[in-house]
């Protein structure tokens, strides 16, 4: 049996969860994959040329410049870590498609309750068996089933992990897989749907982000340790992924797995980024 703790680790390390009460966001792209639905009422987005309107929900690709318009409710928005379970099977499920609404993959009207109408006064980990249930509906993957991956990008994925605070070179990858970097590159690009080097940056971000959210310290001194050149930096590549400067998404957003204990600290400090 699972306790609390161990789910809302689990959940970090297959996705990022937040609700986001912003009225409208710039074009973005992520990098992994994007589940978004609304809470209690009708979204839009709009995914390059063409416009979607009247969605429950949808499920975008990492590769695809997107912006979610929602100007009556909040959203809940789940960025799916593209190695995860859940991850494999989202891109099996878009297949050659870029973006997906609710409607042709499921039927809406089994989604039920997707957070409780109070869920803004409950904890983080009250809302997580509400996340896990509507991954499965979507993927008919529990959050706790396993992803057969070559074990060669197992090992990157576990080096770069514990390594996202110090210089990644391509020798010590390389080491790790016994592979030539062309191969290693095409390996892992191949089994996780994005390029390692784009990995290694997203991973930072949200690492740097987790970093922020939990111990109240300043963005700027955290994306630093994180490897970000400097605070600027870490500005761009943010908007670029989430369509939101990092203070904006700090004050408007909440992540769901953090400890409700540092949120006024964080916000407090958002006014410094």
């Amino acid at each position: 049996m699972y306790t609390t703790d161990d789910l809302s680790e689990r959940l970090w390390k297959v996705c990022l969860p937040y609700i986001s009460n912003t009225k409208s966001v710039s074009i973005h792209k992520h990098y992994c994959y994007k589940v978004a639905v609304s809470l209690d009422h009708r979204i839009e987005c709009r995914v390059g040329g063409s416009n979607y309107a009247a969605m429950k929900g949808f499920v975008v690709n990492g590769r695809t410049l997107h912006k979610c318009i929602s100007p009556d409710g909040p959203v809940l928005n789940i960025l799916i870590e593209p190695q995860s379970p859940w991850g494999n099977r989202i891109r099996a499920i878009l297949g050659n498609k870029d973006f997906i609404r609710f409607e042709e993959i499921l039927d809406v009207d089994d989604l039920g309750v997707i957070l409780p109408p109070n869920h803004a006064l409950l904890k983080d980990t009250d809302l997580i068996p509400y996340i896990s249930e509507l991954m499965f509906l979507i993927t008919g993957l529990k959050i706790q089933d396993s992803n057969l991956i070559d074990p060669r990008v197992r090992r990157v994925i576990d080096y770069v992990s514990a390594n996202l605070t110090s210089e990644i070179t391509n020798q010590e990858i390389l080491d790790l897989t016994n592979l030539s970097f062309h191969r290693t590159r095409h390996l892992f690009a191949a089994e996780v749907g994005i390029p390692l080097s784009r990995y290694i940056l997203w991973q930072r971000l949200r690492r740097t982000l987790k970093t922020v959210i939990e111990s109240g310290e300043s963005l700027s001194k955290v994306c630093r340790d994180y490897r970000f050149t400097d605070l600027s930096h870490f500005h761009k590549t943010f908007k670029s992924i989430f369509g939101l400067n990092p203070s904006t998404f700090l004050v408007e957003c909440r992540v769901i797995v953090q400890d409700d204990a540092h949120v006024e600290e964080v916000v407090a400090n958002s006014e410094d980024l």
